[in-house]
């Protein structure tokens, strides 16, 4: 196999995994654990805010995990498909 078959093959892999933990981490924001967010919503105060800006963070890192992984996925195909010619 040459150079650039190897580098697109792990170009894929490495991009579905972390495609793959992005959507993960992202759905894992959108559907938190009711009963994390009642306990938190009846402390109040700083504890409600903490509760929210750590599922904003865990959003934002799925969001950029899911465009990485999109974005090392169309670039292992380019070279796999410039590397079959």
């Amino acid at each position: 196999m040459s150079t650039k078959k190897i580098s697109a093959i792990v170009l894929l892999l490495l991009g579905t995994a972390i495609f793959v933990a992005g959507a993960s981490q992202y759905r894992k924001s959108r559907v938190p654990n009711p009963c994390l967010v009642s306990f938190t919503k009846s402390l109040g105060g700083k504890a409600s805010m903490a509760f929210e800006d750590s599922l904003q963070r865990v959003e934002d890192y799925g969001i950029a995990g899911i465009a990485l992984g999109s974005v090392l996925v169309f670039a292992g195909g380019v070279l796999l498909f410039k590397s079959g010619k």
